[in-house]
């Protein structure tokens, strides 16, 4: 996984997955043969292709997924037929479909244009919406199209509103939806994301807001990421990645320090950034020209998944709270393994979840959501679909389930730790999972 920055100097950098502090890019894209010309937002399709907008020749230039350096595009979207008018969001859809919201000029160039697969040169749209111009004091600012194929619009105009569009919408069509009002904390909606229960991610001035799916009228977010511990600046983008990490662009006022800052799946609240990409040799500056976080390969994983000591269980050691252990207090991972999950897809046992209420894992697949340390059942919110396999791998072996809380525990030690249910754990009926470390 690799993450893609747009940065005002018409140059995009590419961080490794990992990236943190003063990281130096693993690729960076800049130079004459480019043709970046005023980079506004990177999409990457299924394919791995990097797309960017470029405001000030209308343009959209399309490189190849390991371009670096002076790389020249492998195709340019560019002419009078295309109907670009100064592009300032991107968006692909899951047939690869490429939509581009027009900002500038007229008001009859406020348009959002689509493109089909591979298109280049003077080609004409295949879809053209119309009708959502809004007065000269209002701006179209982000669109993102969920895991559905429905198109999302937000505007700062009076009243701050994002509109909702159905797969294939094309003229002048009504939104399906909207999210609008006073409860739903829009000020400045710019850039929007999806995680993969398809909850929309909101950047909005220094607030990220998210909303439930199928969120409508005056929507309160289930969730909003805020306050001075945030290092939110000015939330330019977003992006959320098959984990449910959030990636955050953030734009100076000096115009020279800028930052992509990571939080944990499930982030609510004044919550600190899990990392920070920041510093000289990052070559950031200001990340006005968007974020876009790679397609996830047939297998990927995710570490600091960590033993507990005191309960015995399986937890996320990465976020910025060491959970509620059924011992007491939070989890301790003193003398654990630094263990790496596989994410779906990949073989072995899916619906294995991170619970964002006790921070550890437990199977989804039941007929319950088992017991929390922090009270209920679990809630999986946020969480990507982990993936466990059986022995015989290569790894550590007696992983086990816990029939009465669904957790996944260690059950080779001299105790069977402390279930939220009561007791210690039970592994009756279970696999004997095996998990790999680094």
């Amino acid at each position: 996984m690799a993450i893609y920055v747009g940065v005002l100097r018409d140059t995009v950098n590419v961080y490794d997955d990992k990236a943190v502090g003063d990281a130096v890019p693993v690729r960076s894209i800049h130079g004459p043969s480019t043709g970046f010309d005023g980079v506004v937002d990177v999409v990457l399709d299924s394919l791995g292709n990097l797309y960017v907008g470029n405001a000030a020749p209308s343009t959209i230039t399309v490189y190849t997924s390991t371009a670096d350096g002076d790389a020249a595009p492998i195709r340019i979207i560019r002419g009078g037929n295309t109907g670009l008018a100064i592009p300032g969001s991107l968006a692909i859809d899951s047939a690869d479909n490429l939509y581009v919201l027009n900002t500038g000029g007229v008001p009859s160039h406020r348009k959002i244009t689509v493109y089909g697969p591979g298109a280049s040169g003077d080609v004409a749209p295949i879809r053209t919406l119309t009708g959502i111009q809004v007065g000269d004091i209002g701006n179209l600012n982000g669109i993102a199209i969920d895991n559905f194929d429905n198109l999302y619009l937000s505007q700062d105009d009076m009243p701050r509103i994002i509109s909702v569009y159905p797969p294939g919408a094309n003229g002048s069509v009504a939104p399906i939806r909207t999210i609008s009002g006073g409860s739903t904390g829009l000020a400045i909606p710019s850039q929007m994301a999806f995680d993969s229960f398809n909850n929309l991610y909101v950047s909005d001035g220094i607030d990220i807001l998210v909303f439930d799916p199928g969120a409508s009228g005056d929507a309160a977010p289930i969730r909003k990421i805020s306050g001075p511990s945030t290092g939110i600046v000015d939330d330019f983008d977003l992006a959320v990645d098959a984990a449910g990490l959030v990636y955050v662009g953030n734009f100076p006022t000096d115009l020279s320090a800028g930052s992509v800052t990571v939080y944990s799946a499930g982030a609510s609240g004044d919550a600190a950034p899990i990392r920070t990409i920041s510093g000289i040799d990052t070559g950031i500056g200001v990340p006005s020209g968007g974020i876009a976080i790679s397609k996830e390969p047939a297998v990927t994983t995710q570490d600091n998944w960590r033993w507990c000591n005191k309960c015995e269980g399986l937890f996320f050691a990465a976020d910025t709270t060491s959970g509620a252990c059924a011992a007491g207090g939070g989890h301790n991972y003193a003398e654990s393994g630094n263990y790496v999950l596989a994410i779906a897809p990949a073989a072995g046992q899916d619906n294995w979840r991170w619970c964002h209420k006790c921070e550890g894992l437990f199977f989804a697949g039941d007929t319950t959501t088992g017991a929390c340390t922090a009270g209920g059942g679990h809630d999986y919110r946020g969480s990507g679909d982990y993936v466990l396999r059986a022995a015989p791998e290569t790894g550590q072996d007696n992983w086990r389930w816990c029939h009465k809380c669904e957790g996944l525990f260690f059950a080779g030690d001299t105790t069977t730790g402390a279930c939220p249910a009561g007791g210690g754990h039970d592994y009756k009926g279970s696999g004997n999972y095996v998990l790999a470390s680094h």
